[in-house]
């Protein structure tokens, strides 16, 4: 895959806009986010949230992984879904901050966090078409051991790059694609062969000069369709200054990227159960999620404040590109974020 000829930032401005490479460095500390203010580097670095995170999927498992820095808290993280047993799995470590470094770019890099019991490792080789996972958690009481060994597929397979103003000069990068997966998932023992034909994974290549009130909402998943052709999506609304212009939503189908318009989420109880809805207002998005398996994550201490739902569930609807197919989204399986962070 080959990179884009400019970086993240330049002479201290951010190229804001909609991508389709990687850029060749990822470099949000060499802005100026803070006005004519100069603010040295690691004062910024602080303010900056930066991780890395997949999720990857076969008829039997739905699995996110992911190593986040907030700087003032830092998590690893492994949830695993066993949609055939109807179980969750969830493997979460609080970590220093100094442990975590975000890389520079996604050509040629790796982020990782070993201790004890517990190893994570993303070596992104976009440059070669590919990013393996590698992780090795031990059991814990509430949870069994958990490893998987994964290569994803990036040959022929556009990505969405973007960076999205939040304000002048100060914003979130990320990198999103689909991709088919080979490898093996590992689970209480049992251990589950992917192939490119049945397993798919999503990335999440992410920085951000957030608010100190961080929020989003946000939706995903993915399947093979009947006639073998890979598809899924990326829902999400953010604080963008202007989201019809700056916005990550998209599907991909066969390897091409379609982009998508603004969305809103809305949330309601209903009889059979918590749907969030997301609508646009061009008639090109029209999803419902069906809450099946709840993930939430409440802290409130001094200086955080966390109310996360991260939870895992079936949609229905489509998706429909400007001009371009329209695709059902009926039955597919994926998961979703209601995000609030003070930190």
């Amino acid at each position: 895959m080959q990179a884009q000829s400019q970086n993240l930032v330049t002479g201290q401005r951010f190229n804001f806009g909609r991508f389709s490479a990687p850029f060749a460095k990822v470099n949000p500390l060499d802005a100026e986010p803070f006005g004519e203010r100069h603010v040295p580097k690691p004062l910024k670095s602080w303010r900056l949230k930066e991780w890395q995170a997949f999720q990857f999927a076969s008829e039997r498992y739905f699995v996110n992984v992911a190593l986040f820095n907030a700087k003032i808290m830092a998590l690893v993280q492994i949830k695993i879904y066993d949609r055939q047993a109807k179980r969750k799995f969830l493997f979460e470590r609080k970590v220093s901050p100094l442990a975590l470094r975000a890389p520079m770019n996604l050509l040629d890099s790796d982020m990782a966090y070993k201790g004890r019991g517990c190893r994570m490792q993303f070596q992104n080789r976009l440059a070669q078409d590919h990013v393996a996972i590698d992780f090795d958690v031990a059991a814990t009481g509430d949870c069994p051991a958990l490893s998987g060994k994964l290569r994803i597929l990036y040959a022929g397979q556009q990505p969405l790059v973007v960076a999205i103003p939040f304000g002048d000069n100060h914003g979130m990068y990320s990198q999103k694609g689909l991709a088919p997966v080979e490898g093996t998932l590992a689970v209480a023992g049992e251990t589950t062969r992917l192939s490119p034909t049945n397993a798919y994974a999503l990335m999440d290549d992410h920085r951000g000069y957030y608010p100190w009130v961080m929020r989003w909402d946000w939706l995903t998943g993915g399947t093979f369709l009947d006639d073998g052709r890979l598809f899924g999506f990326n829902l999400t609304r953010n604080d963008s200054t202007d989201p019809e212009r700056y916005n990550e939503n998209a599907f991909w189908l066969a390897g091409q990227r379609y982009d998508l318009p603004a969305v809103t989420f809305t949330r309601s109880k209903e009889a059979g159960g918590e749907i969030w809805r997301v609508r646009d207002a061009h008639g090109q998005v029209a999803v419902d999620f069906k809450v099946e398996v709840e993930g939430n994550v409440d802290i409130n201490a001094v200086v955080i404040r966390s109310k996360y739902r991260g939870p895992f569930g079936t949609f229905s609807g489509y998706v429909a590109a400007k001009d371009g197919p329209r695709v059902p989204v009926d039955g597919i399986f994926g998961m979703g974020e209601d995000f609030y962070l003070r930190c």
